[in-house]
């Protein structure tokens, strides 16, 4: 009974660290995309506002002071609070693109890395068609 005990316990520190592993993964890739989603928001939101005529420089201030990510100042990917809005060429369309950049002291950076090459920056775009300047 004594050798089936200690069989478990080699058995179970053996799985652990992957257990561990998989687990960080997880919950990592939770709080990336929990992230993507928060400014994803933010993109088709402040695209709305300046494709009706608001203020740009007042739209970026909003959402700079309002928008927290999930995982706080400490993410996989930092956000500025910048966005930048470009006139698109079809219908008066309005183009906002939110750019992030990979928190390299983040937990874990180095091993996913090994693993897999993260990119060093990613860009969210969206693009909000201005519907008061269409003639019907």
């Amino acid at each position: 009974m004594k050798k089936q005990r200690g069989q478990a316990v080699v058995e179970f520190a053996l799985v652990l660290p992957f257990f561990m592993m998989l687990l960080f993964f997880i919950l990592v890739s939770g709080f990336l995309f929990a992230d993507y989603m928060t400014l994803s928001n933010v993109a088709r939101s402040s695209a709305r506002e300046a494709a009706l005529g608001g203020d740009r420089a007042t739209i970026v201030q909003k959402y700079k002071d309002n928008t927290h990510l999930l995982s706080g100042n400490n993410s996989l990917y930092r956000w500025d609070g910048g966005i930048t809005f470009t006139d698109g060429d079809i219908d008066n369309s309005i183009k906002a693109t939110i750019t992030t950049s990979l928190n390299t002291s983040f937990p874990g950076v180095g091993v996913v890395n090994y693993f897999s090459t993260l990119p060093s920056t990613y860009n969210i775009e969206y693009t909000m068609h201005n519907e008061s300047s269409s003639t019907e």
